[in-house]
């Protein structure tokens, strides 16, 4: 049982039948609202959970504080008063952050004293699944000259991720981290730290993943999971980038063996990283998941 707002309980495993229950009742596109990205991120944000109205509250209760969107249909204007109150004892900047489209065409199309703020860094970015399984015509010509750069020189085997693969999984991404110094970059550190909560957590949540060995080592992961009823959401994808190609062929080999029969593929947001944002851009993305983040109006910056 989760606490009555304004206590807060701290997001662990037990917390995951009642996230996904909100989620199933009242889904939101956009991929922070999954469970796994919450408990993997619990302890870089320090999330935390409570109940209001009988909808689902998520607090990051980490500087700057602030609140997601609820997750359910009951009493919004109250909720929205009662969220600001509570942010008001909390910190100066008042808002609730990544606010997906829906819900805001849903409940604040009339609303006059709050003001409503694209998140352009946090849009996520939806493909087709076909498409980039496929990779074909001209829109992916550098794509497919990759991958087949990388088949003719690399022997490489694709595997379903299982959980005897763990551990070496885990040596892969404290690999990684050490060739890119992760502990200098507080994102990648924060990432390494969500990486390593989903692999050690991997048979209690609902991830799939695959990985691409070459010479018997693994060279490549990615983690996904069924997001909404026609969507892979994918939540890590790792490479050693020293092989070119290798990025294009375990999302390629990925979408191949593991969608299960989704439509569309959700590659989540770019941070407002120059080169995230120009890679996801490359695969001609279908359309953008909108966030927005939601400010009352006297207390917005002007």
């Amino acid at each position: 049982m989760l606490p009555q707002f304004p206590e807060f309980k701290d997001v662990d495993l037990s917390s995951q039948e009642v996230f996904n229950r909100f989620l199933s009742e009242t889904p939101l596109e956009a991929s922070e609202y999954n469970f796994t990205n919450i408990f993997a991120f619990r302890k870089a944000y320090s999330f935390k959970v409570s109940l209001l109205y009988d909808n689902l509250i998520i607090l990051r209760n980490s500087e700057p504080v602030s609140v997601f969107c609820p997750i359910g249909n009951s009493r919004i204007p109250e909720v929205f008063e009662q969220l600001f109150s509570y942010l008001r004892t909390r910190t100066k900047n008042l808002y609730l952050e990544r606010v997906p489209e829906s819900f805001v065409k849903k409940y604040l199309k009339s609303t006059k004293h709050l003001i409503i703020q694209e998140e352009r860094d946090h849009f996520d970015y939806v493909y087709l699944v076909k498409e980039l399984a496929q990779l074909r015509g001209n829109k992916f010509h550098d794509k497919k000259n990759k991958i087949n750069k990388f088949k003719s020189i690399c022997q490489y085997q694709y595997q379903t991720l299982t959980p005897d693969l763990i551990e070496e999984c885990i040596e892969f991404e404290d690999d990684w981290c050490e060739k890119r110094d992760c502990g200098k970059y507080p994102g990648l550190e924060r990432e390494q730290c969500a990486i390593l909560e989903m692999l050690n957590n991997f048979s209690a949540l609902n991830i799939i993943g695959g990985i691409i060995r070459v010479d018997n080592r693994i060279v490549a992961l990615t983690l996904g999971e069924k997001f909404l009823k026609d969507t892979m959401v994918i939540h890590i994808e790792k490479a050693n980038a020293d092989i070119s190609g290798l990025y294009q062929v375990i999302n390629q080999e990925f979408l191949k063996h593991e969608t299960g029969g989704c439509i569309y593929v959700n590659r989540e947001q770019d941070l407002g990283v120059d080169g995230l944002r120009q890679s996801k851009m490359s695969y001609n993305p279908l359309r953008f998941v909108k966030k927005y983040k939601i400010k009352c109006r006297e207390e917005a910056t002007p």
